[in-house]
């Protein structure tokens, strides 16, 4: 059974994207192995 991926807008800094003020990210390991299975991040930068 296949499953399809639900889209979710998501910050772009845990997503690994460097787009913090600092120049930084906060890639989250999680959200994007575990819940990326789940999920079709989109990715956005608030």
């Amino acid at each position: 059974m296949s499953l399809e991926r639900i889209p979710v807008g998501i910050s772009s800094r845990l997503l690994g994207q460097k787009v913090r003020f600092d120049g930084q990210h906060q890639l989250d390991s999680y959200v994007e192995k575990t819940l990326g299975r789940y999920f079709e991040f989109r990715a956005f930068c608030p």
